[in-house]
């Protein structure tokens, strides 16, 4: 996988250096921190935030650092890469995605665009920023945070857009591999709220509660690998949107990696993930408002006796308003999974709600700062593993400084 990785950048980038018109773009995001008084996952922990109690109280921190490379080699042929730096991250610098998108050009109400390569799964109505951040607040929604951490699409994608009075209708499809882990995160630590998105040489942080148990190998492994592929079958995608000035917009996608889920190695299991999303963005009343559901299910079955299923769902609406050069956003989230398993033992599933609350001061056109609070409630078993109680309520506070260029 890392070779295939590393071909593919070489490649955008053997391609960029032969481009007409290259353009670099980049993010300094920085942070000062009030964190949640639980143990963070990216610590090993069960708390839902990116920080936590092991980071000692308020503290400076960085939210990312990210730098975006996009060479036109015709006008119809791009290339696009993005990497990114930080802190909480398996790699001080790593690659988040890196394609090539081929888009003709049309003279008529139909239009068709092609990309291959590595990117992200085209679900996200928060996340349309640099290195893959949220335009509305810091950290986005359980969905659009768990995306980001598991699913890459590794292979190509074609979309087919038709244009008339009615407004645009769009249907896109993809064929991919390389991503036969994603949904190990959903059952080993449930859902998250955080901005860290996992880079593409990553690798996934797994709670010191499950890694230690049964579900884990001997010796203890305390992390995932992400984009494996196990068998022959590629995933696929596949979604329908609809758009309009009045209407706004509508999506629908269906999502499968088609794993094995009796596939596995010495610290990875294959889990087959199925998922359907929908996903509104409209206006009202000069309020901008975003929703989106998900409901799906991720299993591994390595054997009859040891296998596990879990049924997740997750849905948010935001709701954005703009006036001057200030941005207000709240965004209410509800999330929940059942997980069965057949060998007994504690259930991993869980319950919540959160709330999130954001300002954002376009203070210069490259310089904005943000204001933000969440805090969740919820419920969750696996924490009496841990030594906790099941139901907990988390809170955290940032003030960040994003400055552009």
């Amino acid at each position: 996988m890392m070779r295939l990785l590393l071909l593919l950048a070489m490649l955008v980038c053997a391609t960029a250096a032969r481009a007409q018109d290259v353009r670099i773009s980049g993010l300094a995001d920085f942070r000062l921190v009030a964190p949640s008084g639980q143990d963070s996952f990216l610590n090993g922990g069960l708390g839902k935030f990116r920080w936590g109690s092991q980071d000692h109280g308020v503290h400076a921190d960085i939210g990312g650092l990210y730098l975006r490379g996009i060479a036109t080699l015709t006008p119809e042929l791009i290339a696009v890469g993005e990497i990114m730096g930080g802190r909480q991250q398996s790699h001080p610098v790593d690659l988040l995605d890196a394609y090539l998108r081929w888009r003709p050009v049309s003279t008529t109400p139909l239009r068709a665009s092609f990309r291959a390569g590595a990117f992200f799964v085209p679900v996200s109505l928060e996340n349309g920023g640099i290195g893959w951040t949220s335009t509305w607040t810091l950290t986005p929604s359980a969905i659009n945070a768990w995306i980001g951490d598991e699913l890459r699409t590794i292979g190509g994608e074609a979309t087919v857009e038709w244009r008339g009075d009615f407004g645009k209708l769009e249907a896109v499809g993809s064929i991919f591999g390389w991503n036969q882990t994603a949904g190990v995160a959903l059952f080993d630590r449930g859902w998250s709220f955080s901005d860290r998105t996992l880079g593409l040489f990553g690798r996934l942080r797994r709670p010191v509660a499950v890694a230690r148990s049964t579900f884990g190998a001997n010796p203890p492994t305390y992390w995932a690998d992400e984009f494996r592929q196990f068998n022959k079958a590629a995933g696929y995608y596949a979604g329908l949107t609809y758009e309009s000035p009045e209407d706004g917009r509508i999506s629908l996608l269906h999502y499968d990696n088609q794993a094995d889920p009796t596939s596995h190695d010495s610290n990875n299991f294959g889990w087959r993930t199925r998922f359907w999303s929908l996903g509104l963005s409209t206006e009202w009343n000069g309020v901008t408002i975003l929703a989106q559901a998900i409901t799906g299910s991720t299993a591994f079955t390595p054997s009859a006796v040891w296998s596990s299923t879990t049924k997740f769902w997750a849905a948010y609406v935001l709701a954005g308003y703009e006036v001057g050069d200030m941005r207000y956003a709240l965004r209410l989230d509800r999330f929940g999974s059942n997980e069965r398993h057949p060998f007994g033992g504690l259930m991993m599933g869980e319950l919540g709600t959160a709330l999130t609350a954001a300002a954002t001061w376009s203070a210069r056109e490259w310089l904005k700062i943000t204001a933000e609070v969440v805090g969740i409630d919820y419920h969750r078993e696996q924490r009496r593993a841990d030594g906790l109680k099941p139901h907990a309520q988390e809170v955290q506070a940032q003030l960040g400084v994003r400055v552009s260029f």
